[in-house]
């Protein structure tokens, strides 16, 4: 008796699910699907969305914090004259966050017959701190050499302001404005401590990506001597070739309005350079 009515219970319990759409084990094909169906379609639903963020994040993106470049140039001749002029220059930079920090150094040496005929190095070390979109006080200092300009060594340290006109992203263009002190080396000549000041202007145009036309000019006043003030420019125009490979062509312009006796007021560079940037 108890076995026929174990039998019976259980055919009533699967009668009873089959009249509500169920089964002991879920077999049917269409569920299945369906089941499949939803499966896929929110695999695809985040894997889009999470591609969505990604696509986001990165246009987002700051840019790098720190970024650089380098350049070499070297022009030889031979035959009737014989010469050859290597240059180098190297910058890093860190993005004002709000604190930033820049180090530039150059190299040029010429030589005519084996004899050189220039000799020029030195090397800048510059921290800001940024104080809004525009505004930024700046501190440095600087050293370098040239004996062909009547310089065994000449030291500056800077400190003062820097403002900032145009942001970009086509037109860059600011200012620095401060007070220095110099002290100088001189070859065959008194040596000079002064206290003096800079004046500084900065533009970029860059009409398309990998391209800029560049002007920088520097004017360094002496408050002991106002004669003795001093200029420098550069005019420069770089372009990129392939990838973070450009070609840079510059012009510079050095004047001394009172140059050390025996020396003349001006010196000009002329450079085509090859440039990585990082």
């Amino acid at each position: 008796m108890v076995s026929e009515t174990s039998t019976e219970e259980v055919k009533m319990r699967i009668r009873s699910r089959s009249k509500l759409g169920m089964s002991p084990r879920n077999t049917n094909p269409k569920s299945r699907g369906v089941v499949v169906a939803v499966v896929a379609a929110m695999v695809l639903l985040f894997g889009l969305a999470g591609a969505a963020l990604a696509d986001d994040a990165a246009e987002s993106a700051p840019p790098p914090t720190w970024s650089g470049s380098a350049g070499l140039s070297y022009l030889a001749t031979t035959g009737n004259s014989d010469t050859s002029t290597l240059g180098f220059d190297f910058d890093l930079k860190r993005v004002p966050q709000p604190w930033g920090l820049e180090f530039t150094a150059s190299y040029l040496k010429s030589s005519d017959s084996g004899d050189t005929t220039a000799e020029r190095y030195g090397a800048v070390l510059r921290g800001d701190r940024k104080l809004s979109e525009r505004w930024s006080v700046f501190l440095s200092g600087g050293a370098g050499k040239d004996r062909f300009a009547g310089f065994d060594f000449r030291g500056v340290l800077s400190a003062g302001a820097n403002y900032k006109m145009l942001l970009g992203p086509k037109f860059l263009l600011d200012f620095d404005m401060g007070l220095t002190w110099t002290s100088e080396q001189r070859i065959a000549a008194e040596d000079l401590d002064y206290l003096g000041g800079v004046g500084a202007l900065n533009f970029a145009w860059i009409p398309r990506e990998g391209t800029t036309l560049s002007q920088k000019i520097k004017y360094f006043p002496n408050f002991d001597d106002a004669s003795n003030w001093r200029l420098f420019s550069e005019t420069a125009f770089q372009s990129a070739v392939a990838g973070p490979i450009s070609i840079k062509l510059s012009y510079e312009v050095r004047y001394q309005n009172k140059p050390v006796p025996g020396f003349k007021e001006t010196d000009t560079t002329a450079k085509a350079a090859l440039v990585v940037s990082f």
